[in-house]
């Protein structure tokens, strides 16, 4: 059988499968953990090994890491988090292993690109998606072309200042869009509030998660409601810069937040139509719900293949 594999590269998790030249849906597939006996790289070819069936032609091998990566160098500048991965040649390391074509993206780029492709952006030629969720990432297509720039660094969305002076970001710098309207945002501001005193029904011990603090939102929590309105508030922001530069007929959000509720996505449309320049830039807009959820890196993966070979 003709083949490509495709591999989804996670600071938690590696998960690989493969698929036949035609559809979207694995034939094979295993998710471990990327930590483990082993260094990741050597965790990683072995999942791929073992999932390469002996009867198999594999046309290529496609991987999405998180991190800042060049994917023409195939290299992995760096992985915050996977120790260790910095100017990682991993498509060499591929290439030397399996003797097949190997391409390397960012997972944020490649979720745009199988939301594009299979995704809720289907039909789309200029489409912006953003993942929402402990921090925030996300890729452009523009005039059917996913968006690289010189060394593959382009549109990291989730590091554009909003807020100058604002919270510090998990980058190291003062906002940031994820330092204001990620998950992570979103319960520090929480706790910083309780930590000053602000009565909620949210239990200040253990610290709270995103995920609870959307559940205390959706039953009327003042608190709760007040940090998701302020994280919409920004991410309206950060969204109308984008629809500034990208001018898209869709944007597709995906990433755990963004399945806090209609409540939050109402207030980020509201924000974002406030901010814009003018409604020519909203006008037939789709702002939608990713549709792949956690498969997006993978299919995004084979849609990388797919288009290489």
């Amino acid at each position: 059988m003709d083949t490509y594999i495709a591999a989804d590269i996670g600071g938690t998790h590696l998960r690989v499968a493969v698929y036949l030249e035609t559809g979207i849906e694995p034939i094979k597939q295993k998710r471990i953990a990327t930590l483990g006996k082993g260094s990741p790289v050597e965790r990683l070819i072995g999942l791929i090994h073992e999932l390469w069936q002996a009867d198999d032609k594999v046309l290529a091998i496609s991987a999405g890491a998180p991190g800042q990566i060049d994917p023409t160098a195939g290299l992995v500048i760096s992985a915050p988090n996977i120790k260790g991965w910095h100017n990682l040649p991993l498509r060499d390391e591929l290439v030397s292993c399996f003797k097949v074509p190997v391409f390397l993206n960012n997972d944020a780029n490649l979720a745009a690109l199988g939301e594009w492709k299979y995704g809720a952006a289907l039909g789309h030629h200029n489409v912006i998606y953003i993942t929402i969720s402990t921090g925030i990432g996300g890729g452009v297509i523009m005039d059917d072309q996913l968006l690289l720039g010189q060394r593959g660094l382009a549109t990291e969305i989730g590091h554009v200042v909003i807020l100058p002076d604002g919270p510090m970001c998990g980058c190291g710098h003062r906002g940031h869009l994820e330092a204001l309207a990620s998950g992570t945002a979103i319960a520090n501001f929480v706790n910083e509030q309780l930590a000053c005193g602000r009565v909620s029904s949210i239990p200040a011990d253990p610290r709270p998660t995103s995920r609870e603090i959307s559940q205390a939102a959706a039953l009327g929590d003042p608190l709760a409601v007040e940090a998701f309105k302020r994280a919409a508030y920004y991410m309206g922001i950060g969204l109308s810069n984008y629809l500034h530069l990208f001018n898209p007929s869709i944007v597709v959000i995906g990433g755990g937040v963004s399945r806090s509720g209609e409540f939050f996505w109402n207030d980020i449309r509201a924000s974002m139509e406030a901010h814009v320049l003018f409604s020519e830039y909203t006008r037939d807009l789709a702002l939608v719900p990713a549709a792949l959820g956690d498969d997006c890196g993978l299919l995004g993966a084979l849609a990388l293949a797919r288009s290489k070979i």
